[in-house]
């Protein structure tokens, strides 16, 4: 290594020296930029389909949830007019599809609406009166909240003998 002065400057030569490319740290910089963006492009995309499951199982709890709710209040309804129809002695249907009016929390916004069909004509020999009604009771219950309405409907025949 030589050095020499003159004009209070020193120069260093040594064998061959390293030069720059001009404008290499520019491009490298533009790239790495270019990179992050993709990165972030290909984060948001799983993050917002993501989002749009999580969305999309928690309506479908929800689904569930009324359907369930919309279910059991048509139980009760059915379990009202089974009562109606045990405890009227051979009731028509007019009495057993009378309004019900459950104030039970679980069923806040459902309503119930039962039907009732008799067939009195019903011949079985193994009867010992030899007749018979049949009853086919149902039960529909509509539950709503917001947007989100389900509904149930519960069926059952009762034979009872005259």
């Amino acid at each position: 290594m030589c050095l020499s002065k003159s004009n209070n400057l020193i120069k260093a030569s040594s064998g061959p020296r390293l030069v720059a490319m001009p404008g290499s740290l520019a491009r490298q910089r533009g790239a790495t930029t270019i990179v992050a963006i993709i990165i972030s492009i290909v984060l948001l995309g799983l993050g917002i389909a993501l989002s749009n499951q999580i969305s999309s199982n928690i309506r479908q709890q929800s689904i569930e949830y009324y359907g369930a709710r919309a279910y059991l209040a048509a139980q009760s309804g059915m379990e009202v007019a089974i009562s109606r129809l045990i405890n009227g002695n051979n009731p028509a249907c007019s009495a057993i599809t009378q309004p019900v009016t459950i104030s039970a929390a679980n069923v806040q916004n459902c309503a119930i609406t039962l039907s009732c069909e008799v067939e009195t004509e019903v011949q079985e020999p193994e009867v010992a009166a030899g007749e018979i009604r049949v009853y086919a009771l149902a039960s529909q219950a509509q539950c709503s909240i917001g947007q989100l309405e389900t509904s149930k409907r519960v069926l059952v025949e009762v034979r009872q003998e005259e």
